[in-house]
Formats: C-alpha cells, sequence, structure tokens
C-alpha cells in the first residue's frame, strides 16, 4: 500500500478515484463539492492510500494558524481496511511532513473512536454543534 500526498494542481485528475472515500464524511455543514472547492484553490492538501492503483482512503487536511501556532487539521478521513494504512509508519510520514511545513501540531476533529486508532494523541475536547 502507498501513502502519497497528491500534489496541489493533480487534485482534480484524481477526484473521480478519492471522491466515494470523501462522501462518506459528507454532513451538514461540509460535503464532497465543498472539499473539491478547497482541494482546487490549494487551501487544503490531499492524502490517499493506494494499492494496485485503487483508491482505499482518502484524507483531507488544512493549515490553521493560531497567534504562535502553525497547525495541521485534519479535516476529512475516509476508507476501507484501516489497520492497513492507518500504521505507525503512515502516522509518522505524515507527522514529519507536517513538521516540514511549519507545524507545531496536528489536530484531528472527528469520531471519538480516532482515539483508539492515534496512538499518542490524546483527546483534548469535543466539538458540539446546534444548527439554529
Amino acid at each position: 500500500m502507498i501513502i502519497e500526498l497528491v500534489p496541489i494542481y493533480a487534485a482534480t485528475d484524481v477526484w473521480d478515484k478519492v471522491q466515494h472515500q470523501i462522501e462518506k464524511t459528507n454532513d451538514a455543514v461540509l460535503n464532497d463539492e465543498d472539499v473539491l472547492g478547497f482541494l482546487q484553490s490549494g487551501q487544503w492538501r490531499l492524502w490517499v492510500a493506494i494499492e494496485n492503483g485503487i483508491v482505499v482512503a482518502a484524507m483531507t487536511v488544512e493549515f490553521f494558524y493560531y497567534p504562535r501556532d502553525k497547525v495541521c487539521r485534519v479535516v476529512t478521513m475516509g476508507g476501507e481496511r484501516m489497520k492497513e494504512w492507518l500504521t505507525s509508519d503512515t502516522i509518522q510520514k505524515f507527522e514529519d511532513w507536517a513538521k516540514e511545513e511549519g507545524c507545531s501540531y496536528i489536530d484531528v476533529f472527528g469520531r471519538r473512536g480516532w482515539k483508539k486508532v492515534l496512538p499518542g494523541y490524546e483527546e483534548d475536547c469535543v466539538l458540539l454543534r446546534k444548527a439554529i
């Protein structure tokens, strides 16, 4: 399995191969069309897990800036066969990339279950949202 960062200019070219993974994360405030727009603008970056030319998983990230820190924020993550692509080596590769990009932290907003598969990450808060 290959885990790779998709170059910004190629996000549109691979969209048909990743859209079904991104759609799994659609909700009331963000859907796959929104994600495509952010990828096309270069505001977000796309990571993929590929096996035999088939996208098994896709993840999108954005950079978020606090007064003293740059944060790599995982926005969407969807796929199959997680134990095969979300390994300690994969996590290290991603964390090294984020450091190279000047990030001090990685934020992952998602279901509480992600805590079980991301060793070393601690639950700091839960995002609550109310539609009004």
